[in-house]
């Protein structure tokens, strides 16, 4: 056995780990949905999310191992941060790193392994997304692609974790956030080419018809955040396999995109089964506070349109919760001149996030900044102050939902 070496950058790649807190128990159901799906995807009997600390291996999310933790000079992990690309042992009793590492000798007696490094958005590896087998096995085309996809996925989302707790720095410092400019994540081609385009047609069209809109650069703006979140779908994606997961969300995204897009919402994240979505971003949007009240209670009856057509095929009902926050954000183009992404950082975002954590199935709860916005049009239903996770200060939540029978 080889035991992995000591990146150079070890000691911030060590600092990085640790700011992403990946044991959280909220971000845990995210990653063990994520591990559930690759498995049955790629029809591997293991698959696991792990780090690589000092002198250990981390298991943060699995399916097939029964162990949290490992010692770093023995893991497949401790390998596979060392380089920025996939790596693949189509059978470990042939590699001279492998043949004799006690996950090979002893149980799961791993034969195959595949890792997808994990990175921050400053390119430091932490970890690594692993899929095993217990007999030799090479990788088909399409399995390579599926593995290749959920591990970008599961990129973006560390990614973004990571951006959350960079967002007091980035506000007191535009200075900072030009330095990450070049540094932060590519676009999901997975989220654009799966559920379709991150804009309206009429949003498309502003910023082609402006060429600034599509230079570097970023600006604060007032805008409106929606997060929207369906319920219990971690455990519906262990009951049913990857396609019939994938066919759900197909119906799902494909109602929820149009009328997103029909109230002029960007959507700038997909993860999952989530979606965020900004008003009044890329360009100003006459009253998107009122605009995302109306696209979320939209979004609800829709769900009843999806849950229509799920039940046509056989299918489980869906149950969503919606979050809108609105307030000031930076928002602009970061990356680089060949490969950029219409971003936005804010601890708005979060409280966006804090409160469709507060939802209940079928709810639309909005801040107290966003409804004075809107308070002579829109009439709750009730509203409560509530203290949340991450702020000093409790804060007013109304409820904004409606009959969604109508």
């Amino acid at each position: 056995m080889i035991a992995p070496e000591i990146p150079k950058n070890e000691e911030e790649r060590i600092e990085d780990l640790i700011s992403l807190n990946l044991s959280d128990s909220e971000k845990k159901e995210q990653l063990d949905g994520i591990v559930s799906i690759l498995s049955k995807s790629i029809r591997v009997p293991i698959a696991y999310i792990s780090s690589i600390e000092t002198d250990k291996q981390n298991i943060h999310a699995s399916c097939g191992l029964n162990f949290n933790s490992s010692d770093r000079s023995s893991s497949f992990c401790g390998h596979t941060i060392l380089q920025n690309e996939l790596l693949v042992i189509e059978d470990t009793h042939k590699d001279e790193r492998f043949f004799d590492n006690p996950m090979v000798v002893n149980e799961p007696k791993i034969r195959f392994y595949a890792g997808y490094p994990l990175s921050t958005q400053i390119g430091k590896n932490i970890g690594s997304l692993c899929i095993s087998d217990t007999v030799p096995r090479k990788l088909a085309e399409d399995e390579l692609s599926i593995f290749k996809m959920i591990g970008k996925l599961l990129n973006d989302m560390i990614r973004l974790n990571k951006m959350a707790s960079l967002q007091k720095e980035i506000h007191e410092s535009k200075k900072k956030l030009e330095v990450l400019n070049g540094e932060l994540y590519e676009s999901n081609r997975f989220h654009t080419e799966l559920f379709g385009q991150y804009m309206s047609p009429s949003l498309l069209e502003k910023v082609l018809q402006n060429k600034k809109e599509t230079q570097l650069g970023g600006e604060e703006r007032d805008v409106t955040v929606l997060i929207s979140d369906l319920r219990g779908f971690s455990p519906l994606s262990e009951q049913y396999n990857a396609q019939t997961i994938v066919q759900i969300l197909n119906i799902y995204f494909e109602e929820m995109i149009d009328v997103i897009h029909k109230h002029d919402g960007y959507i700038n994240e997909i993860l999952g089964d989530g979606i965020l979505v900004v008003f009044g971003a890329i360009k100003n949007v006459d009253n998107s506070a009122l605009k995302a009240v109306e696209c979320a209670r939209e979004m609800q009856r829709g769900l009843k349109k999806v849950n229509g057509k799920l039940k046509i095929k056989g299918l489980p009902a869906l149950e969503m919760g919606v979050g809108i926050n609105s307030g000031n954000l930076v928002v602009g183009n970061i990356g680089s001149k060949r490969r950029m992404k219409y971003g936005v950082v804010g601890e708005n975002i979060n409280i966006a996030a804090r409160i469709e954590s507060l939802t209940v199935p079928g709810q639309v709860l909005i801040s107290e900044t966003l409804y004075k916005l809107i308070a002579d049009k829109v009439k709750p239903i009730g509203n409560i102050r509530t203290k949340m996770k991450g702020f000093k200060e409790p804060i007013m939540i109304y409820d904004v939902s409606e009959d969604i029978e109508k």
